[in-house]
């Protein structure tokens, strides 16, 4: 019978399985050499990123399909003196 996995690799993140509860280790590189820096218990990194960024928050809706708010693009062809902004002469 295969053993049950126990670690679990994400970048430079480890999850360690160990009696029924799982731990957050960080891979860091010393001297060429490998280290695994124990960071915390996963249900307090959880936690912690549920209060620090926010669970369940949903982002404001659109009225419309265009985002922009500006004002729609001229019509036609005709450009006059004042599209081009104010003229101060002295």
């Amino acid at each position: 019978m295969a053993d049950k996995q126990r670690r679990y690799k994400f970048g430079d993140y480890i999850l360690r399985e160990r009696k029924g509860r799982y731990y957050v280790y960080k891979l860091e590189t010393i001297n060429g050499e490998v280290k695994e820096r124990y960071v915390a218990p996963l249900i307090d990194v959880v936690e912690t990123y549920i209060k620090i960024m926010g669970a369940g928050v949903v982002p404001p809706q659109w009225a419309r399909w265009d985002l922009n708010p500006g004002p729609p693009p001229r019509q036609g062809g005709v450009l006059t003196r004042l599209d081009d902004g104010p003229i101060i002469i002295f």
